[in-house]
């Protein structure tokens, strides 16, 4: 690899990388994310003179990964607004001057520090910048490393350090390969790397296997799932009529067995302000049809508050007749339980940037309308709680429903709070079907099963056109409905309540992470970075850089 140029390198790891993420729509093992960075690796450490810049190779390397995993987020549908193919091309250029920040550091630290030092710092720093991309409103981790092993044993562990420590394993593994390959081509011992790699990685595997939940208990919650593949683009047309498809299935449901402890429709099932007093027939009726079926339902809609005086944040809109009079629009969930009258709400907490809100909307209220578009959904108010949706029976909490809308599962603190504040199931309900026949539905689908994992809670997922299904504790599907057809099904769920270390303490790796890439950051401009690690690990290291 010597001989390659920095360009070329960072380019299959690019695509080695994007390969390994999307393992569940390719025929491509998820192992090869562990030796997906080696060349990129190669690339910042081995390759390049001194002072020679390495922007562009790495904005190649992660622009071939966001387009090989994320190449499916401008739709690419007939009806696709112009403005969400637009804004998708967008993120494609722009996402990844993000993903190359942690290699620029570690590029930089490259100059002032020996190969070995650099080496144990890189784990580190991939996975405080992979958190940090997490952390503001500006924010989109979909691609965090971590997800890319969900299929594996190894990921079982993301119980304890959730999927920002997965990432810090995998870069771990990444950088002993690379220690192997490095001495083998330099013609020195590397069998004792090699083993240390895949010692490393069975280690790794037996912890997961050991981590891996066993069935436990014996309450159940049956939960219908209706999924009504619905045409997204024309779904905002007629709001009224898909009530009615959501019931005339559930009740085709019903007919033929027992209702459920528990219905689930997907996000925005009732895109209108159905508790809107200009919709009051509908509200009634759905209460109605409710308290007939005895049958909790925690469905999508659309949320609309008023705020009082003095209370609206600066991104609320004002009431055309009276201005005085600030409200928002949410994109939020609701559960209606039979005979009760109470009804629970989450407001979607996080949302689409540009899509759904402009990112710091409160801060740039000014903007708003530059970045709506023409489906009905772009503008959303941003919920500032998160509390689970209690499935109540004659005044008595048989269950308490994590309720996560869409984009909100791809946040692991959405999921934790919930689980925090009590609930012992969660439900993701989403509307994919502006990528029908496209990865991303799929990768949707994968990222609530580490949401499973780390919480060691089930997940009900329902989808508009799919993947909907069950999720056990140990992220295995135990049902899936079929995609891209109108179907509904009864499955069964046992309630978590053992809270795993993960969400006690959250994201602590990442953390310790960060603390470590800012210690060597600021410590490289005074002294040598050789100073900061075990004295054994620096000899070695500092006679094979020489070697080098």
């Amino acid at each position: 690899m010597r001989s390659l140029s920095p360009v070329l390198l960072s380019a299959v790891s690019g695509i080695l990388a994007g390969l390994a993420y999307c393992h569940a729509s390719l025929p491509i093992p998820p192992v090869l994310i562990l030796v997906s960075y080696v060349p990129l690796l190669w690339a910042v450490i081995k390759c390049g003179e001194p002072g020679r810049s390495m922007v562009w190779p790495l904005y190649v390397c992660f622009f071939l990964y966001h387009g090989i995993c994320n190449w499916w987020i401008s739709s690419w549908q007939t009806q696709t607004d112009p403005y969400l193919m637009v804004s998708g091309i967008a993120v494609w250029i722009v996402h990844p001057l993000l993903l190359m920040l942690p290699w620029l550091v570690i590029r930089s630290l490259a100059r002032v520090s020996s190969t070995g030092a650099l080496l144990f710092l890189v784990p580190a720093c991939v996975t405080a910048f992979e958190w940090l991309h997490g952390q503001t409103d500006f924010s989109y981790p979909w691609l965090t490393s971590g997800y890319a092993i969900i299929d594996l044993p190894a990921a079982q562990v993301g119980d304890s350090v959730g999927v920002y420590g997965l990432t810090c394993l995998i870069m771990i593994a990444n950088v002993l390969a690379f220690r192997a390959i490095q001495r083998r081509a330099l013609g020195l011992s590397w069998r004792a790397s090699l083993g240390m790699f895949l010692g490393f990685c069975a280690v790794w595997t037996a912890l997961g296997v050991m981590s891996k939940p066993s069935s436990s208990g014996d309450k159940t919650l049956t939960a219908a799932i209706v999924q009504p593949n619905i045409n997204p683009w024309d779904k905002w047309s007629a709001p009224s009529e898909q009530l009615r498809v959501h019931v005339s299935v559930t009740d085709s449901l019903y007919q033929s067995r027992r209702p459920a402890d528990l219905t689930i429709w997907s996000e925005t099932a009732i895109p209108y302000v159905i508790r809107n007093y200009r919709y009051l027939g509908d509200w009634l009726s759905l209460r109605g049809w409710v308290d007939s079926t005895k049958t909790s339902l925690v469905t999508g809609f659309a949320d609309m508050m008023v705020y009082p005086n003095g209370q609206a944040p600066a991104s609320a809109r004002s009431l055309a007749i009276d201005p005085s009079v600030m409200f928002d629009h949410f994109n939020a969930a609701m559960i209606l339980n039979p005979m009760q009258r109470d009804v629970p709400v989450h407001r979607k907490t996080k949302l689409t940037p540009f899509a759904e809100r402009l990112p710091f909307a409160d801060q740039l209220s000014f903007a708003m309308k530059w970045v709506e578009w023409g489906v009905g959904i772009s503008a959303w108010g941003k919920g500032r709680e998160r509390h689970p949706l209690s499935v109540v029976r004659n005044a008595d909490t048989i269950a308490r429903i994590g309720t996560i809308i869409c984009i909100e599962s791809i946040y692991p603190d959405v999921a934790r709070d919930m689980v925090n504040d009590g609930a012992d199931v969660l439900a993701v309900i989403t509307n994919d079907a502006w990528y029908n026949g496209t990865w991303g539905p799929r990768q949707h689908y994968d990222i609530a099963r580490m949401r499973a994992i780390e919480m060691r809670r089930p997940v009900i997922r329902c989808a508009n056109s799919g993947v909907s299904g069950i999720i056990d504790a140990d992220g295995a599907s135990t049902m899936e409905l079929p995609d891209l057809q109108r179907f509904a099904a009864i499955g069964t769920v046992r309630p978590g309540h053992e809270l795993t270390l993960y969400a006690r303490y959250g994201d602590w790796l990442p953390v310790v992470c960060l603390v470590i890439t800012l210690f060597a950051v600021v410590l490289a401009r005074f002294t040598p970075l050789l100073r900061i690690l075990p004295a054994s690990f620096l000899r070695q290291s500092s006679h094979n850089s020489q070697d080098a």
